[in-house]
């Protein structure tokens, strides 16, 4: 028997549930596993585990399945979702995505569940989640806590003071456990329950609320040991723009990143603190405090900019620097990025923060200290 297992988030591999449901598979037949999700590729290096779980591309967790079905015999999704509520609101979405092209039997398995979706795993889903001591959940028991339907989409799971993102932007911070999120008349996002951030939903644009990315709180809700796969011999610098789940894929063999925005600035820097590859980052100090561990590789520099201003740098940045695009094929030094980067915004910089050894050890601040 083939099991393709598709695992989404950090937390499945950062709470050991993955490596379980692991062996418990094996001795049943052949394993392939794949992560999906940016955040979780950190979690598999963390974890040693390159070697087992596929992390060479991105992949939505629906299109995962839909493209494994023909060659596989039983399709699972792994997770470790805050609540049981939050865990059939993830399954029921990626199922009603996937639905129509799964001909295999599909299960959940999460924090405290496993799920039959579809009803066709016989005695596979009684047999794993005894043996991870997981409560068997029929789909038809699941579906009462599902998506509505309508102009609203319902957020589970959230607590007051989180932050909101929909597809990797931080649109607002919540207000109260009832979340819900819609979309006005332009398709432009509209939401109870939350603050929103005027320039987060300005960055997500039209977006459908039924068919996006949708989490609150922290990029990573578990901590484990930072591991980083060290690598010689790159070359190229990349500009990644408030988008921080780009760098994952695009970035892990460059030789410099430059980001735009202090959360993406730190969502990177910590990903690509795995690989080995620094960052100059653009800031301003408006951070949102998604990713709550500062980690960054060897070499690599923040810069601070007024507030406001690191949309401004980051444009003058792509245009001068970069040429119109994001990519430049040569080889340039964190120290000479981050001095031609001052250099095009003189009039708005504050100060440098440089980093001189893996652990991300502060070395100097430099720079004019006005707030």
């Amino acid at each position: 028997m083939r099991f393709a297992v598709v695992i989404h988030g950090p937390e499945a591999i950062d709470t050991g549930l993955f490596q379980r449901l692991l062996s418990v598979l094996e001795r049943e037949g052949e394993t392939v596993a794949l992560m999906s999700g940016c955040t979780g590729v950190a979690a598999v290096v963390d974890a040693e585990l390159e070697g087992i779980v596929d992390i060479s591309s991105r992949n939505l967790p629906s299109s995962a399945l839909k493209e494994m079905n023909e060659a596989f015999d039983v399709l699972v999704l792994v997770n470790s979702a805050k609540s049981r509520e939050t865990a059939v609101r993830l399954g029921l979405m990626i199922y009603s995505k996937a639905r129509e092209r799964l001909t295999k039997p599909f299960l959940q398995v999460d924090r405290e569940i496993v799920i039959d979706w579809n009803g066709l795993s016989g005695d596979i889903a009684s047999n794993v989640a005894s043996q991870l001591s997981l409560e068997t959940l029929a789909a038809a028991e699941s579906v009462g806590v599902g998506n509505e339907k309508g102009r609203w989409r319902r957020i589970g799971g959230v607590v007051p003071g989180e932050s909101v993102w929909v597809n990797g932007v931080v649109v607002g911070r919540a207000t109260e456990r009832d979340v819900r999120i819609g979309r006005d008349d332009e398709g432009m996002l509209i939401a109870m329950g939350m603050t929103i951030k005027p320039e987060g939903v300005r960055r997500l644009g039209p977006y459908d609320p039924f068919h996006a990315g949708v989490r609150s709180g922290v990029v990573r809700r578990t901590r484990t040991r930072p591991r980083s796969l060290r690598g010689k011999g790159r070359r190229g610098a990349y500009l990644i723009d408030h988008s921080a789940e780009e760098s994952i894929y695009r970035c892990r063999e460059a030789g410099l990143v430059v980001t735009v925005g202090d959360d993406t600035s730190t969502i990177t820097g910590n990903i690509l603190f795995r690989f080995g590859v620094p960052i100059v980052g653009i800031t301003d100090g408006d951070e949102d405090g998604i990713c709550p561990e500062r980690l960054l590789a060897e070499g690599s520099i923040l810069l601070r900019f007024r507030q406001t201003f690191d949309d401004l740098v980051g444009r003058r940045t792509r245009e001068i620097i970069f040429g119109g695009g994001d990519f430049l094929d040569s080889h340039i030094s964190p120290e000479e990025m981050a001095k031609r980067i001052r250099e095009i915004a003189p009039e708005v910089f504050l100060s440098e923060i440089a980093f001189d050894r893996v652990e991300g050890i502060e070395r100097t601040l430099k720079g004019d200290q006005r707030t």
